[in-house]
């Protein structure tokens, strides 16, 4: 295309068209999972955020008049475009060398002033998820006030109008910042971007927070303050679909009219500071080396591996501000926006939940990032005479200081405002949250190097499934802080196991994470196995602990969650069995068949005449019941005998068969108590014997199904003869 025909709007449309193709290739190279399970999950979170804001709207319009509606709406798109417009004008990405359309267009007979209308453009097409969310909240708004289906096209054309004026104000922001600012102290600008960004994300929480916990409180306090509400930048934003509730199509029309012009407004004032920051000259302004801090001073003692990570992070101020903040501003949410001072401090099961909310925070803002740190220079580790294990290890120590000292800080002054509890049970709360704290400073360490991928330099080295993935991981440990005696030690033999998984997978991946082709070789590890274990039990634990709370009244849609998570997390069992390689063994399915009846037999009887009975539903006159017994059985052995004991089997299948087959054997029957002590469950000979027959049935004959036959054998013989 020549140059001079290649105007804003030919710009934009050749950047949608480049991003929405690279999105269909990833698709096609990864397997069609990564792209696809992200995109689906921002699906089901929109739709999450649709079904939580109509309720908690329609408690709003349920109390108080129209105005209040408005001004409660205006509340809420007015903070999430705030937060948007912070995080974005805070992530430096129009500026940075080394993304794809900055090297080459700028490169090209591009003016900068076009580059930046074009991109901007470009964001409200190809990221829907830019405006965080503020399209479902619009919906949610049309669904409550029962407008026609017309009036979802006006919510997208308004979440579009917004997107736009906020990509172009954030990357007028950019441009100032290295425009205005020195280079010296541009990192120091940047961090302080970052810190108001964090606020306005943090207020976006609360506010939200008390929308949906609290929908009538706030309209109680809407009746007062709706006049100065209305007065927002927020309510320019819903007048469009106010002005369709009182019937005026022509002023609905108007209002969207006067939100694009503003829009276009904004484009303006961001081409104009591109226009007058490329005067200057740009070839310099996203360069690694022109924010570099200055030289260091030499020091006396070399720097090792334990200590190189925090010295860095003391050398560069903003990054150590951060470290800190962030953890303090989420916990802050938690305290003054989600729950309070008085309820946060209220037992000492809370205060160890927020002690421990604030390590786990630091910890994936620190050591979780670890191998992005390295992604340049990771080959001098590879070349260094030293174990890589060893290496890891040095600096999970370094980080476990930090993270566990940063937990024992804010758990002792909080231990001493709380209301008097028995000082045995205050230590062991303690030491709980700062193993918890240390466990997942070597988690954090083992997960980045286990997903790491520094073959490719266009993607990141910590990807957002390996944040995601810790936070859900470590976010479950505050369930091990509330429960028992018991359930405490099978929490803690489960996050065990799922340390000491990662941390071997994390060596394994570390050693191969500069090879693409070993990288792309497909393999069931056991730290996969470890993580959807670990999720299954503590998911179950949770839904159980919730339907006590609920009472009798919930018993069946507590039997119902109980039934979908054990199936929905049977079916992750099942895809994830799908990356092991074929067993080279395996017995013929009727001799296994005969074995699995065999060893059910035995435990069903066994467990019979010690007085216990199998945990069958009551109704077993219902076909449906059978049917759903069947495949919660068939789930849970999908997880623990066909996951978990086949991944077990896989890694120390490099000696003798049947080494590696017991070892896995044992290993599960562990985990298999575990998991029942932390559910709560009685730990009778059934419960005992009837997990260790299928165990025992999948280790002699290496399949899933005797595995099942002989479980289900077991409880109907328990349960009938």
């Amino acid at each position: 295309m020549p140059a001079a025909s290649l105007d804003t709007g030919a710009l934009a449309a050749l950047l949608i068209r480049s991003r929405l193709r690279s999105f269909r290739n990833g698709l096609r190279v990864r397997g069609r999972r990564t792209p696809l399970l992200i995109t689906i999950a921002g699906l089901v979170i929109a739709l999450a955020y649709v079904g939580l804001f109509s309720q908690a709207f329609a408690a709003i319009v349920d109390s108080v008049g129209l105005r209040e509606q408005a001004a409660a709406l205006a509340l809420v798109t007015g903070a999430l475009s705030f937060g948007s417009l912070t995080a974005k004008a805070a992530s430096s990405d129009a500026v940075r060398a080394g993304s794809s359309e900055n090297e080459f267009l700028l490169a090209r007979p591009v003016s900068l002033a076009t580059l930046v209308a074009a991109r901007g453009l470009a964001d409200a097409v190809t990221d829907p998820m830019g405006a965080l969310f503020l399209f479902p909240v619009l919906l949610a708004a049309t669904l409550v006030w029962r407008l026609p289906p017309a009036a979802w096209l006006l919510a997208a054309a308004i979440s579009s109008a917004v997107q736009v004026a906020i990509s172009m104000l954030a990357y007028a922001a950019q441009l100032c910042v290295v425009r205005v600012a020195a280079p010296a102290r541009r990192r120091g600008v940047w961090m302080v971007l970052r810190l108001v960004a964090a606020l306005a994300l943090a207020a976006v929480w609360m506010i939200g927070t008390w929308v949906l916990r609290a929908p009538a409180s706030l309209a109680s306090t809407l009746t007062a303050g709706a006049g100065w509400l209305n007065r927002t930048p927020g309510r320019l934003i819903v007048a469009p679909l106010l002005a369709l509730v009182r019937g005026d199509v022509s002023g609905a029309l108007g209002s969207l009219v006067g939100l694009w012009v503003l829009a276009g407004a904004a484009m303006l004032v961001a081409a104009a500071v591109a226009r007058r920051a490329g005067m200057s000259g740009w070839e310099e302004a996203g360069a690694p080396w022109a924010e570099a801090a200055p030289a260091p001073r030499p020091r006396a003692r070399p720097i090792t591996a334990a200590s190189k990570d925090l010295l860095l992070i003391t050398r560069d101020r903003g990054q150590m501000l951060v470290l800190i903040a962030m953890p303090a501003i989420f916990v802050g949410i938690q305290i003054f926006g989600s729950a309070g001072w008085t309820w946060s401090t209220a037992s000492l099961a809370r205060i160890s939940c927020l002690a421990y909310s604030l390590a786990l925070y630091m910890a994936t803002i620190g050591p979780l990032t670890h191998m992005q740190a390295e992604r340049r220079a990771f080959w001098i580790l590879r070349t260094v005479p030293v174990p890589l294990a060893r290496l890891f290890a040095a600096k999970a120590r370094a980080w476990s200081a930090v993270v566990g000292g940063a937990a024992a800080f804010a758990f002792l002054p909080l231990a001493v405002v709380m209301p008097p509890a028995p000082l045995a049970e205050v230590v062991v709360a303690g030491l709980l949250v700062v193993v918890g704290a240390v466990s997942m400073t070597f988690l954090a360490i083992a997960m980045a190097a286990g997903g790491a991928d520094l073959s490719d330099e266009q993607s990141t080295a910590v990807g957002p499934a390996t944040i995601y993935t810790f936070l859900v991981v470590g976010g479950l440990y505050n369930l091990v802080l509330t429960g028992d005696l018991r359930a405490r030690l099978g929490g803690l033999a489960l996050y065990l196991f799922v340390t000491a998984a990662h941390w071997a997978a994390g060596v394994e991946r570390a050693e191969i994470c500069l090879d693409a082709e070993a990288l792309r070789a497909p393999r069931l590890r056991t730290a996969d196995a470890a993580s959807v274990l670990l999720i299954y039990a503590l998911g179950a634990r949770g839904i159980a602990t919730a339907a006590r709370m609920a009472g009798a009244r919930t018993a069946p849609i507590a039997v119902g969650m109980q039934l979908g998570w054990v199936l929905l997390m049977g079916v992750v069992a099942l895809y994830s069995l799908r990356r092991a390689p074929p067993l080279a063994w395996r017995w013929a399915l009727p001799r296994a068949s005969l074995v699995a009846l065999l060893l059910g037999a035995a435990a069903g009887l066994v467990g019979r005449r010690a007085g216990a009975h199998a945990v069958l539903p009551a109704d077993l006159g219902s076909a449906w019941t059978w049917v759903g017994a069947g495949a919660a059985l068939l789930a849970e052995e999908a997880i623990f005998r066909g996951l978990v004991q086949r991944a077990v089997e896989e890694d120390l299948g490099a000696r003798e068969r049947w080494r590696a087959r017991l070892g896995a054997a044992v290993v599960t029957g562990v985990l298999g108590l575990a998991t029942l002590a932390l559910a709560g469950a009685p730990l009778t000979p059934a419960t005992i014997l009837i997990p260790l027959a299928a165990t025992a049935a999948r280790a002699l004959t290496g399949r899933l199904g005797a595995a099942w036959i002989a479980r289900l054998v077991s409880l109907l013989v328990c349960a009938f003869l």
